[in-house]
Formats: structure tokens, C-alpha cells, sequence
């Protein structure tokens, strides 16, 4: 159910589309908005891969004079001859007619005269020009997440600036009369505002981040108010005012703001009650109050679509597949949200899947979640299933 629900949300929305130069040095985890293409063959020329002695394979069984040394760096061409050798040093550049290096290690050398060991096979430690890439290919296509490899990747190239998309900007808020702020004081029948720093930090863990604009009273006014003065953002996320309670306005005022409805719930336990709004490029999510719905809603729905609209090719949570441990039923009429921890290859439940979607203890002890099927009754052990990481 909750892929029917993002493949509906994915086309429903569009990337944001703005984009911007930075320097390399700035663009760790952003979002490449153009194909960069190879200008250098990688490597550059033929060279050593390692400390050795560059000599011609044909020449394995004779005795082979040492005739000089190349180091890295230098830029002069060398040739063998005849059962001849250079001594060479990692990143050199390879001598002509040779195509082979032994190791010091396994060289066997006395008097400049050099013997190769028969384990040492042809084209050992020789790396070829444009081996890796060469010029003229594809280096990192439209949409990749730069990370550090990436970075590496472009700087070997002479690339220093790079074109990525702008983050949406995104607010978000709590709403409800009964929550106050963890730096407030709480009497005993108030409630901490858990669920505004977890979706924070759920954000932020997958490279986005969002300014949090306080807690919406539970009044039409003040939620048409908070809604109307976030028309700069191009993503609002609330939690709370999703259900069909007296005092829940959200929907009223979105459509009230021009705003229509992608979906209005989700056939899923724990997050039902979690809404998807758009107006042109804008979007709105409603998530459930409860802290554990809102906190799995966030991972599953809101950071894909988050992905989808910064331009990333790959929105979708990786999955893995783990063998269960143990035996449960399901409620088979709605998708079950099932908490665990895996472990060498096997993922186990919590409490046997048994808790409120109001709790928040499950997600500290759980590393993973398996989505189960609309239909689907129960998991018995030793059942493959396909879950995803959470941390």
C-alpha cells in the first residue's frame, strides 16, 4: 500500500528544478543536476601500480638486465631492450615494449641481473591508459548523490565546480492544544512535542533540512494563518490535524488555500490518517500526531518524495532480503508497518509486533521495517522477506 501510495505521489510532483554552481569543496551530498563527462583518460598514461621492476613478459626465462630507474613523475619516454628492465616506482610511467612488473618482494636480484619468479603473471601491476575511464564517457549522470567517492571522482578529472540542484526549502510544525516545547516546562497532563525533533532529525539524516516554525494551536484561524505564512517554503510538513477529530482544520484550510488533495490516508497501521496536498509546485504533508506513525510516515513517504523533488534518480528506500524469525498474524484488510531488529541475515519482530503507534521505545530498539501487503495474514519463520534499514 505504501508504494501504490508514492508511485501516486511521484506523479503527482516534479522536481523543483533550480540549480546552482558550487565549488566541489561545498557539494558532498547534494544533487549533481547535469552529466559530467570524462576529459581525462583515467589513468593518464600507462604506469606502475606498484614498487617493482618493469620488464617485457617474453622475457620471463632469461636473465634480465637492470638497466635504470623511472620515478614518479618523470617525464621522460624509456624504452627496453632485449631482456632488459627499469626499476620503477608506483605511478611511474611505464617504459616501452614492457608490459609486466614484479615486486620488489618477489623480484630475485644479484648483480643488476634480474630472475622472475614463475608465479608472476603477464600484465601484473600495469595500469593501462584509460583503464578506468577514458575520455569521452559518461563520469557521473544528471540526478547521482555526490558523496565523497564522487568528489574524489570529479577532482581527478580537474572538475572544481559542479551544477546541483537547490534543496526545497521545507517548515515544518506540530499542531495540537495538548503538546508543548522539550525546553518548556511540563505539567503532568501535558505532552513534550516529541514528533517535530524526530522529523527533523529523520530530514537531516537524509540531507535536507528544514526550519521548524512552532506548534499550531488547534484553531482555524491559526492553522489557515501558519499555512498562509509559509508560502515561501516549498514544502510544508505538520504533524497532527490529519484524523477527522472536531478540532482537526488542516484540510479545510489547505483547500480553502487552493490547495488540492493527492490523498487524504493511507491504508497502513500505524500512519491511516496522513495527508498529501499540492498547489503548482508547493506541497503539503499531514502526518498522524502519534509519534511512532509520524516517524515512520516521515522515513517512508516524506523523504522520498523529498528525493523525487530535488531532482535524485533513486527515491525509493533500498530494500534487503533477511529470513524471519518467528511467527505473527496480521490484520490482512490494510498494509502492517512491522518493527524489528536484523541481524545476521534474520529479522525478528518486537513484542511480536505488538505495540500502540503512540509509543516511541519500538524505534529506539529497531534497526529495520518490513511493509507488509494488503492480503497478506501473517509471517511464519524462516519466511525471506524483502525490509528495509532504518539506521
Amino acid at each position: 500500500m505504501i508504494d501504490k501510495n508514492l508511485d501516486l505521489l511521484f506523479k503527482s510532483i516534479k522536481p523543483i528544478n533550480r540549480v546552482k554552481k558550487i565549488g566541489i569543496d561545498s557539494a558532498l551530498n547534494e544533487i549533481l543536476a547535469e552529466n559530467v563527462m570524462v576529459e581525462k583518460n583515467l589513468p593518464s598514461f600507462d604506469n606502475a601500480a606498484l614498487d617493482g621492476y618493469a620488464f617485457n613478459y617474453s622475457d620471463k626465462n632469461s636473465d634480465i638486465k637492470i638497466v635504470g630507474t623511472i620515478y614518479t613523475g618523470d617525464k621522460n619516454i624509456y624504452t627496453l631492450g632485449k631482456n632488459e628492465a627499469y626499476r620503477i616506482m608506483t605511478g611511474a610511467m611505464m617504459p616501452k615494449n614492457s608490459d609486466t612488473i614484479v615486486e620488489f618482494e618477489k623480484a630475485i636480484v644479484k648483480d643488476d641481473i634480474l630472475k622472475i619468479d614463475s608465479s608472476i603473471k603477464k600484465n601484473n601491476a600495469y595500469r593501462y591508459t584509460g583503464e578506468e575511464v577514458k575520455r569521452g564517457e559518461t563520469l557521473l549522470v544528471k540526478g547521482e548523490l555526490l558523496t565523497a567517492a564522487k568528489i574524489m571522482f570529479l577532482a581527478s578529472q580537474g572538475i572544481n565546480e559542479v551544477t546541483i540542484y537547490e534543496k526545497p526549502k521545507i517548515a515544518s510544525f506540530s499542531s495540537g492544544d495538548e503538546i508543548i516545547e522539550p525546553w518548556e516546562k511540563a505539567s503532568e497532563y501535558e505532552i513534550y512535542n516529541a514528533n517535530s525533533s524526530g522529523i527533523q532529525a529523520i530530514l537531516k539524516n537524509s540531507n535536507f533540512k528544514s526550519s521548524y516554525k512552532g506548534i499550531i494551536k488547534d484553531t482555524y484561524e491559526s492553522t489557515l494563518n501558519a499555512l498562509r505564512n509559509s508560502g515561501d517554503y516549498d514544502v510544508i510538513i505538520t504533524s497532527g490535524g490529519a484524523s477527522k477529530g472536531d478540532h482537526d482544520f488542516m484540510k479545510e484550510c489547505l483547500l480553502e488555500l487552493g490547495y488540492e488533495e493527492i490523498f487524504s490516508h493511507i491504508n497502513v497501521r500505524p500512519g491511516k490518517p496522513t495527508g498529501v496536498y499540492k498547489k503548482d509546485s508547493k506541497l503539503v504533508f499531514i502526518l498522524p500526531g502519534n509519534p511512532m506513525a509520524a516517524f515512520l510516515i516521515a522515513f517512508l513517504i516524506v523523504v522520498p518524495a523529498l528525493k523525487q523533488i530535488s531532482g535524485q534518480n533513486i527515491s525509493n528506500h533500498k530494500k534487503i532480503v533477511a529470513r524471519f524469525d518467528g511467527n505473527i498474524n496480521l490484520k490482512e484488510q490494510r498494509s502492517n508497518l512491522v518493527l524489528g531488529v536484523y541481524k545476521d541475515g534474520k529479522f525478528k519482530t518486537i513484542n511480536n509486533n505488538k505495540f500502540g503507534s503512540g509509543m516511541i521505545k519500538p524505534l529506539v530498539v529497531a534497526n529495520a521495517l518490513y511493509v507488509s501487503k494488503v492480503g497478506e495474514s501473517k509471517l511464519e519463520d524462516g519466511r525471506l522477506l524483502e525490509i528495509i534499514m532504518l539506521y
